[in-house]
């Protein structure tokens, strides 16, 4: 966590300076989900070294369910607790379901469990696909007339790369080594990448304001502590592999998507709430993060 800071902070150091901008950083961030995070997901699928059957595949799908079902729960029910105004519990909701899985849970899984609980992590990221562009939108813009859903957005690099991996893992094909070679190092892309995105996106906003709204802080809890808590509370006595739960927990330990501040910004939310959350989240996530993973895995 320690080293993946440091490479947020050359991402606020390159924004601060100029050397990336904001176009640039909306630029690198369609590329990251596009190239590295698809090239992540298939290159766990030829890589993999587990074994998989359609049934085993089909129970991650189901324990991906399960997480969501619990996650929309807790997302739905939080905003009301804290008694946000109703204008706001949307975002929040969303805040607390939608993890930035792309940017940090990917990157996390790899580097402590290797490239076949990334696979894990791809068919967990199933749901979060689809969610994100149904529930999600409405929960951003607060149903108003922007909130209607372009359907064809279902269709996004990630959904797409993790329905071929799962092809891939039962297509008797001997890969090439340079292929095998050439689709991981886009992968290993993602770390560095993804981390610098971030903090080039921090890098663009005002301390004073990102540190002046208390509800961000009360509420960050509810993502980083009770979201992972709950899952391993939940799940564990019907999960018997615990690589799969490992891989659960440390999702959903996992800050505010980034997601929230894009889908505000397309779809007439509040922008600026969600960046204020998705920031503190990130930073706070440095610590909670190793805490998680101490406790519970």
């Amino acid at each position: 966590m320690v080293m993946m800071m440091l490479l947020l902070l050359v991402g606020v150091a390159v924004a601060k300076t100029g050397v990336v901008d904001a176009e640039t950083n909306r630029r690198l961030t369609r590329f990251a989900l596009v190239v590295p995070q698809s090239a992540v997901i298939l290159s766990s699928a030829i890589n993999l070294q587990l074994e998989m059957t359609p049934g085993k595949v089909l129970a991650v799908l189901a324990a991906a369910v399960a997480m969501y079902v619990l996650l929309v729960a807790l997302g739905l029910l939080a905003p009301r607790m804290y008694r946000f105004p109703p204008k706001d519990r949307g975002l929040f909701s969303f805040l607390a379901i939608f993890g930035n899985v792309a940017y940090m849970g990917f990157p996390l899984v790899q580097a402590l469990f290797g490239s076949d609980a990334v696979f894990y992590a791809a068919l967990l990221n199933i749901p979060f696909n689809c969610l994100t562009y149904t529930l999600g939108v409405r929960l951003v813009s607060g149903g108003t007339e922007k909130g209607t859903l372009d359907w064809r957005q279902l269709v996004n690099p990630p959904l797409v790369s993790s329905v071929l991996a799962i092809a891939i893992i039962f297509l008797p094909i001997d890969w090439p080594g340079p292929v095998a070679q050439a689709v991981e190092k886009l992968g290993d892309m993602i770390l560095p990448l993804s981390m610098v995105i971030i903090g080039a996106s921090l890098g663009t906003q005002k301390l004073k304001d990102v540190l002046g709204d208390w509800r961000v802080y009360a509420y960050a809890p509810v993502r980083l502590i009770i979201a992972p808590v709950l899952l391993w509370l939940v799940l564990r006595p019907f999960i018997q592999d615990g690589l799969l739960l490992n891989v659960i927990v440390l999702v959903g330990a996992t800050p505010s998507a980034a997601m929230a501040a894009m889908l505000s910004i397309e779809y007439g939310g509040d922008e600026r709430l969600a960046s204020r959350a998705i920031f503190v989240s990130t930073v706070l996530s440095v610590l909670t993060i190793p805490a998680i993973c101490w406790l519970l895995l």
